[in-house]
């Protein structure tokens, strides 16, 4: 049977003899990472690498380079008969 582990506790307990600075510095670093390593889930949509992602596919789009299916069941069926031949 597996613990669940109450990290704002052991946070809580790691830091309860640092200095008010100290706190500051930690304070910083969380909201650092907090902004850079863990975003919303609209946030991805304004990466450059997603709004590259999206710059192609319209262009691909525009250009024809897309394949059109008439159902979801019928693109899933596509899908899967281009991997079972790979």
């Amino acid at each position: 049977m597996s613990m669940a582990i109450d990290y704002r506790q052991r946070l809580l307990e790691e830091t309860s003899d640092l200095s008010p600075v100290e706190m500051e510095k930690i304070y910083q670093a969380v909201v650092f990472l907090k902004e850079k390593f863990i975003v919303s889930d609209e946030a991805r949509y304004t990466t450059p690498s997603w709004i590259e992602a999206e710059r192609e596919a319209t262009l691909a789009h525009e250009r024809g380079g897309l394949k059109v299916y008439s159902s979801v069941d019928e693109m899933m069926n596509a899908i899967l008969s281009e991997t079972e031949t790979e």
